[in-house]
């Protein structure tokens, strides 16, 4: 079965690049913060202490071979390990796409929400941290599959032609917003997009015209989650499993022309704000308008280092069983640095013997 050109896009940042340190620290002294407007501009969020990109590389050149290009979008540093020859390689800047006006910019949502214009950039694209690694052999199919020849629906109006077009692979699963003090501006930021997917969707209009894939039986216990929440007349919170994403293109240009105001009030922000909205409107718009094909949650895993010892063991192991498709590793505080990234570069070494040709040789 034939199958698009599908693009990967990695966002990274290099927050010890003194060039890029120093304009950071300018922008924040030029910049007027209101007390309405709590703001994130920690070293916390720029850190890349472990470095290990080279394996983000490396994984998507021996599970996923068959990828058309990679954009990687960076501030202008660049890793000394990278192969900047790849033939798939393709170096983007912020300036190569995101407007004049909003830069310099060290708000991820603002590069995040402007994806869209990166030239050269594929109608079918998966959007990938810095920090998600493919552990297993993935296919295109895992990300994107042919849709039905049926008729479109309505809120399938944009796409060329449902029957020659491909879908995002997604699970939808609702959830509960709680504001947890421990990830700071987040629940704003969740809140700031759900208050407009609310208004822009009807939630019994979802569920009435997609309920195949509200409830299907690859979400496995998700389901349950969604019936208990169904007698909420609104959307609390859709469920982000902070998982590479596969986008539409599409989607962002036709959210952009409808809310291109609200959009274009975060890329004003120099540094993630309480106000902004996040790449996720992009996600939930593919999956209210039910533009996705479902699969299941166990596709992917979120995870995070800290201090407890035994979970950091946890994740060495997911790696070398190569547990999920898509391993995401948050960074945290760890007790002994140099033994947790000795354990897991050893633990990607067992997955990946062989040099990735994205490394210079």
């Amino acid at each position: 079965m034939s199958q698009p050109k599908i693009d990967f896009v990695i966002t990274w940042v290099d927050g010890t690049d003194p060039i890029w340190l120093a304009e950071k620290m300018r922008t924040l002294q030029e910049t007027d913060f209101s007390e309405a407007q709590k703001t994130d501009s920690s070293d916390l969020r720029f850190r890349n202490d472990f470095d290990f990109l080279r394996f983000c590389f490396g994984c998507v050149e021996k599970f996923a071979p068959w990828v058309n290009q990679i954009f990687f979008v960076t501030y202008g540093h660049m890793p000394s390990w990278l192969n900047l020859n790849h033939s798939k390689l393709k170096i983007i800047r912020h300036e190569d796409f995101i407007p004049r006006e909003f830069l310099p910019t060290f708000n991820s949502h603002t590069i995040e929400n402007h994806l869209h214009l990166i030239p050269g950039l594929s109608e079918y694209f998966v959007y990938f941290n810095d920090d998600f690694y493919l552990l297993k052999t993935t296919k295109p199919t895992d990300f994107f599959v042919k849709a039905g020849s049926k008729k479109s629906t309505k809120s399938q109006n944009h796409l060329k032609n449902s029957a020659e077009t491909y879908l995002p692979r997604a699970f939808f699963a609702e959830n509960i917003l709680i504001n947890n003090p421990s990830r700071d501006i987040f629940p704003y930021i969740q809140m700031n997009n759900m208050a407009l997917i609310n208004q822009k969707y009807r939630k019994s209009d979802f569920y009435r015209q997609h309920f195949s894939k509200a409830y299907h039986l690859k979400y496995g216990m998700f389901n349950f989650r969604n019936l208990l929440l169904s007698p909420w007349k609104e959307f609390s919170l859709i469920y982000d499993p902070h998982c590479a994403t596969s986008y539409l293109k599409s989607t962002f240009q036709k959210t952009w022309k409808s809310s291109g105001d609200i959009l274009a009030e975060t890329s004003v922000h120099r540094f993630r704000s309480s106000q902004d909205i996040s790449h996720l409107i992009f996600f939930y718009t593919q999956l209210l308008e039910g533009n996705f094909v479902p699969r299941s949650p166990r596709f992917s895993y979120h995870t995070m280092l800290s201090s407890d010892e035994r979970n950091n063991q946890k994740i060495v192991q997911y790696i070398k069983q190569q547990k999920y498709h898509i391993l995401c590793i948050n960074d945290g505080e760890v007790k002994n640095p140099t033994k947790t990234k000795t354990a897991l570069e050893q633990a990607f070494a067992e997955i990946l013997p062989e040099k990735s040709q994205f490394e210079k040789s």
